[in-house]
Formats: C-alpha cells, structure tokens, sequence
C-alpha cells in the first residue's frame, strides 16, 4: 500500500465522544423542578463529579453524530453548565421539561457535609401519635415530607448519632430509674391494697384485751334483774338474765339477737363505705308474714318498711336478712338484690324451699306497694348455700346464724369454724354491753 494512501480504506479518526447520561427522566408531581429555571445556557461545558457537561450548542451537533448509533426514543439527559436543572430530550414529544438535577444536588450534598451541618434530632414526640418526629435544629418546624430526599438523608443521620446521643444524656440511666421508680409505687400500692383487704378480714377475729373478757365475766355473774344495757330506738332492755345466754353451750334469745342486729344497722350507717348496704329484720318478721295458722299475709308485716321508719325502700339494699326460728334451730334467709337470688343458710345444712318462696312472693309484693314496680322474681335463683362453717353441737345454732349475717355484711367469705363459737360469744357480749359493734 501506497503510503499516504491509508485515508482511502480506514475511516477518518474522530474525537472521542463526549460522555452523556442516559438515565430514567423522573418527574416531579407537577412536572416542575424545585430549581428555579436559568434562562442562560452559553456557558462552556465542565466536569462535575466526573461527568462531562455541554452546553445547548454542543448537544445539538453531538445528538447528530450519535442518531445511528442510539435509539431515538430512548430519554437523554444532557447537563448543562452552571445550571441547576437537566433537560429531557423525546421523540414523541417536543416539548422539554424541568426536572431535578440529581448530580448537582449531590454535589452540593457533598459540599455541605464537607464545611459541616447543625445536628438534626429525633429526640422530639409527637404529642398526638407518641412516635418520634424528626425535627431539623436549624429550622422551626419539623420535617413533614418523609419521601423527600433530604428528609431520608436527615433521618439516616440521625440514626446514625442517637445511640451516642442518648448515652450522652444518659437516657439509659433516666429510663432505668424510671421504672424503678414505677415498681416501687405499683408495689406499694398493691401492698397497701393487701393490707387494708388483711385489716378487713382481721377486724372479726380482733383478740379482746384483759378488760374486756374482766367486764363480761362480771356481767355474767351479776344479779339476773339488773339491767345492763337500754337501747332507746329499738325499746330493748338487756338483762344480766338475758346476756347470760351468750355464756357457752347457752342458746340465743330473741332480745340478744335482735340487739345485735340493729348494732349491725347502726356500724353500717356509721360507716357507709366500709359496709354494705343492708336491712335486718328481727326474729319475728317471719313469724308475721308466714303464720302457722294462715299461711303468707303481706298485709301483716306490710307497715313494717315504711319510707317515715327506715329512710330507704328495700329495693335500694344489696342484701335483705331475715332470721328464722325453726322450733329449737335458728337458721338464715337471705334476700341477695345485688346478685338476684334467695339463699338459704342452715348451720345443719338443712333445705327449706317453701322459706324461699314466701321470700320471693314477699319482696315482689313490697316492691309493688311501695316502689310501683313490679319484679319478676320467677327468674331469680334460689341458692341453698353448703360452703359454710357446719354447727358441730346443739346450741350454737344462734351464733352461727349471726356471723352468717356480719361476715356478708362487711362483705367478706364465711371464713370462720366452730372453733371460733366461744371467742364470738364472749366479743358479742362485750358488744351489747357497750352498744356498738365493731
């Protein structure tokens, strides 16, 4: 080959080509760039990141070498010199639109984070969802659009300083004393609940001091006429005779019982809130309403709850007693409104259904007379209690019957035996003779 004749069978040596980016176009939701738009694009083509820029000129010759090599329909972004925007560049479409220059903002992302930037925090809560916020210290307001660039590149630094941050401020040691601190009143709390419900359930087993066991033995031994105790309300007298059946293996008599029972009323009253509300009728309440002779008579008994005398109706009460003397056997009826049932409590662990069903015909009837209601008692249950403390002789019947009614009435399980008779006794005496129960 004829030297000097080699541009005859080589192509002619071009250039080399500029680079470009070919990349996606994203667009904003608007179609609209965050930059502002230049309206300069003369400038010479620079590097920037290590990417050759050109300027409008530039691209249009450029565009024309490369049509046989490259799609046409294939998005180009050019980036122009000093401007903070690309061009995308479409064969369907004419038209250019403004999108974010990725490469510019990296760069000056790169600036930034050389000359250095104020801390961001995520320490802050949100008061309404109780999650954190991040929040830019150099700003007032936090940030709010999460799926922005800048606010994932201010949460990923945050991320990266909060464990050293909260070590600082000794977060750690804050939160652990913290809970300490919770424990500690949760469990003096529950403690304190603990022992008011002990207290409770201590108060029926109080021992009696050396005095008190001293003064009703001496009542016991006084002369049977004396009169020890006079109380004014119920027109009850309490005779040396009369206490003397609370002596051991004594039974009760109707003016012990019925003394007792209207101490009962007056602790409650005296104290609303430690006991629950109830009414006690005597021993001849039963007697009246069921007669041997003529059968139930409501009318009988029917004055006997009147609003002038007891201040409440019946049906305003958790609990009803009403005592029931069987020949030489006391046993306990009750009338349980908060739980609608009647329950039958028998120290024998005797039945007696047809008690219940005068019960229930009663206080359906009282209902009616005095509240104008009327009761369905027929849904009611009819409970023949057998968890209970059991009589293991012939003569505590009475006293079984009115713990029966002071446990129920401060509220408490039938937690006592036979055992416990003798002790009962003797604090019931000391009770009738200082008129008040504890």
């Amino acid at each position: 080959m004829a030297p000097g004749n080699h541009h005859r069978y080589y192509p002619q040596v071009k250039s080399p080509l500029r680079r470009q980016l070919h990349a996606p176009s994203p667009l904003l939701k608007f179609g609209l760039s965050t930059f502002p738009k230049q309206t300069s694009r003369s400038s010479p083509r620079r590097q920037v990141s290590g990417i050759t820029t050109c300027n409008s000129s530039e691209r249009n010759t450029l565009d024309l070498g490369l049509q046989q090599h490259y799609r046409t329909d294939i998005e180009v972004i050019d980036v122009d010199d000093e401007v903070d925007y690309v061009e995308v560049i479409s064969d369907d479409d004419d038209e250019v639109e403004i999108v974010e220059n990725v490469v510019a903002a990296a760069a000056a992302m790169e600036v930034e984070e050389e000359e250095g930037e104020k801390e961001e925090s995520l320490d802050d809560v949100s008061p309404k969802t109780g999650s954190f916020m991040m929040v830019d210290d150099s700003q007032s307001d936090p940030v709010t659009d999460v799926c922005s660039f800048e606010a994932y590149r201010k949460a990923l630094k945050s991320a990266e300083n909060r464990t050293s941050k909260l070590k600082a401020r000794g977060f750690g040691d804050v939160l652990r004393e913290r809970c300490r601190g919770l424990l500690r009143s949760l469990r003096s709390f529950f403690r304190l609940d603990e022992e008011l419900v002990e207290d409770v359930r201590r108060e029926p087993f109080q021992p009696l001091s050396k005095e008190d066991e001293t003064a009703v033995k001496q009542a016991f031994s006084a002369n049977v006429q004396n009169i020890l105790v006079s109380h004014e309300s119920s027109n009850i007298d309490i005779s040396v005779e009369k206490l003397r059946c609370l002596k051991p293996g004594q039974w009760l008599n109707d003016e012990v019982i019925n003394l007792y029972l209207v101490l009962l009323k007056e602790r409650e009253a005296r104290e609303p809130n430690k006991f629950i509300k109830c009414h006690f009728f005597n021993t001849f309440f039963f007697t009246k309403l069921v007669h041997s002779g003529t059968g139930y008579n409501y009318s009988a008994v029917r004055r006997w709850t009147l609003m002038k005398k007891l201040g409440y109706h019946l049906i305003d009460c958790d609990k009803i007693f009403i005592p029931i003397h069987m020949n030489i056997h006391w046993t306990l009826a009750v009338i349980n409104i908060k739980e609608r049932k009647f329950q039958y409590l028998d120290s024998f662990k005797g039945r007696e259904p047809k008690i219940l069903d005068a019960l229930a015909r009663y206080f359906a009837d009282e209902v009616r007379d005095k509240n104008e209601v009327d009761v369905d008692v027929t849904q009611w249950r009819q409970e023949f209690v057998q968890d209970l403390p059991e009589q293991r002789n012939g003569f505590d019947c009475g006293m079984f019957m009115l713990k029966y009614m002071d446990f129920y009435s401060r509220g408490l399980d039938l937690c006592f035996t036979e055992e416990h008779m003798p002790y009962f006794r003797v604090r019931t005496a000391k009770e009738i003779m200082q008129l008040k129960a504890e």
